[in-house]
């Protein structure tokens, strides 16, 4: 935009203001000063967001001038994956203190601008669920934004920045607390007038978070509290809990009636549920069945349910029919712009062949223990978890492939070669320790030795090592110091994935190596 039209957008901002202003005066001195105070004939928060609008439009204008700090994305390049954020409230006042929740208007409206100018794009929920079922292809850098619970403030915050950027979004709604008896709102959850401005404006899409499924409930006779979808709720007018086939119906009873209050009184077409707490049945003290009911079930009702992925795993999407848990990152409070831009970088699919001497943090996150990197990689165990587990994120799309590192094992008994990593409960090791090469895999967190050879390996510690496996189908073969030392079969499940490093010792605190070269190549 050139200085003459900056100079001319500006000159309709403050008309636009000025026109405002006297209307306002007008109004007030023909028809009395009360109407204004009378939400009925007069919303200030609607004043609000339009003024908003206007100072984030002129932001916005200002920051293309600046082209230089864009990121553009390449004509033609499609996304090989889609993260999906997840933010709760957007909080304006001065007072408040992190709680590792919410997050600020101003964090917000920086990384909602940042993400622009990074290249991101927002994306529609039917555009997501096209590309996770291999339908469609989406444009690089897609990006899903949604919010959970239906809070005013996070509605009238963000919707006069999407406005102004082209962004939408996806607002997970408690029914219970929006629709229904409750469909007027309070002064903490949105009614049904403002979800219809929200869906007539066609920035928002209206979901499922449940109806009465956040509400905490009695679970014993002393009145132990516990979540609605992963208990068996104890009732009191029988003086008994629920059984097991009272509370399958509770909560398939809750799932539907979100969805055919959305349906009914919003006229939106539910096809995805967030779980509440991110509790999807794994969180309960009395119903131990109740993951595994949720997972055979909510999939009839919900094609797409959302959950909140640890930091440390791989944390974007990608296209797979068979997968209906789709992850999310949780924006809190602590996250500022910085900490997610590298974030979502180091989650974009690095190219094989790839290398890494660990001048910098190229995406290595540690599942536990402790990591340093700084001209290598070091990894220790830590005293409150045995051993350590660190992958790289990045590296999740990869199938056949060879990967040797440079390794020193400084103390301890064995460090494992890490790959086809999908998430913790999944994976595969080329393990190395003094007695004996192995193979091992983790199959929904069961793990199998695949093949294993004993020898006399004593010179593992304090010496440095070329470590190695490779991966072709369901074949594996691990490497010590260029030869080939065993081979094993695969489950097929485990057709794609990344890598990285798992060290132990029965010695608490005691395994320390160190990695100074890794170099990946494809098969």
């Amino acid at each position: 935009m050139s200085e003459a039209n900056v100079a001319e957008f500006n000159l309709k901002i403050i008309k636009i203001f000025f026109v405002l202003v006297i209307a306002m005066l007008v109004l007030a001195m023909t028809s009395g000063i009360n109407i204004i105070h009378n939400k009925k004939f007069f919303d200030w928060s609607k004043l609000k967001m339009e003024m908003d609008f206007i100072k984030y439009k002129r932001a916005l204008a200002a920051d293309d001038k600046n082209k230089e700090s864009f990121s553009p994305n390449p004509e033609g390049r499609f996304a090989k994956s889609v993260p999906v954020l997840l933010y709760h409230g957007i909080i304006t006042e001065p007072s408040w203190e992190e709680d590792g929740t919410n997050i600020t208007l101003q964090n917000f409206q920086d990384q909602m601008f940042a993400l622009r100018r990074a290249g991101y794009k927002t994306i529609t929920l039917s555009e997501f669920s096209e590309y996770t079922q291999g339908r469609k292809e989406l444009p690089d850098k897609s990006i899903l934004i949604t919010f959970d619970d239906g809070r005013k403030d996070s509605y009238r915050e963000a919707d006069p920045i999407f406005r102004a950027l082209g962004y939408n979004a996806v607002m997970f709604l408690i029914t219970g607390r929006s629709l229904g008896k409750n469909s007027a709102g309070d002064n903490f959850y949105l009614g049904k007038s403002e979800l219809e401005e929200m869906t007539k404006s066609k920035r928002w899409e209206i979901q499922s978070h449940g109806d009465y499924d956040h509400d905490w409930m009695q679970i014993d006779p002393a009145g132990e509290k516990g979540h609605f979808m992963s208990n068996l709720l104890f009732l009191a007018h029988k003086n008994r809990n629920e059984t097991v086939d009272e509370a399958k119906k509770r909560i398939l009873a809750d799932l539907e009636n979100s969805k055919k209050k959305i349906e009914g009184e919003l006229d939106q077409k539910v096809v995805s549920f967030a779980y509440p707490f991110n509790d999807f049945g794994q969180a309960g003290n009395n119903f131990s069945g109740a993951q595994d009911f949720i997972a055979q079930n909510i999939s009839k009702i919900y094609p797409l349910t959302f959950y909140q992925e640890e930091l440390s795993e791989p944390i974007v999407n990608f296209p797979d029919p068979d997968n209906f848990m789709i992850k999310r990152i949780n924006v809190d409070s602590s996250f500022r712009t910085d900490n997610l831009l590298e974030l979502l970088a180091e989650n974009r699919e690095k190219l094989l062949p790839w290398s890494d001497t660990f001048w910098n943090n190229s995406g290595w996150r540690t599942k536990w223990g402790n990591t340093k990197i700084w001209g290598d990689l070091t990894i220790s165990e830590a005293e409150e978890r045995g051993g350590n587990m660190t992958v790289l994120l990045g590296s999740s799309l990869w199938k056949d492939y060879s990967v040797r590192g440079k390794v020193h094992l400084a103390s301890g008994a064995s460090v494992s070669q890490v790959v086809r990593y999908k998430n913790e409960e999944n994976y595969a090791v080329c393990n190395f320790d003094t007695t004996e090469i192995s193979i091992l895999q983790k199959i929904d967190g069961k793990s199998t030795v695949m093949a294993a050879k004993p020898g006399n390996f004593g010179n593992l510690p304090g010496v440095d090592h070329e470590i190695g496996a490779e991966v072709r189908g369901d074949a594996m073969s691990c490497f010590l110091d260029g030869k080939k030392e065993l081979e094993g079969k695969l489950n097929p499940s485990l057709a794609a994935g990344g890598i990285g490093y798992y060290i132990w010792d029965d010695i608490a605190e005691n395994a320390v190596v160190s990695i100074k070269k890794v170099d990946v190549f494809p098969l």
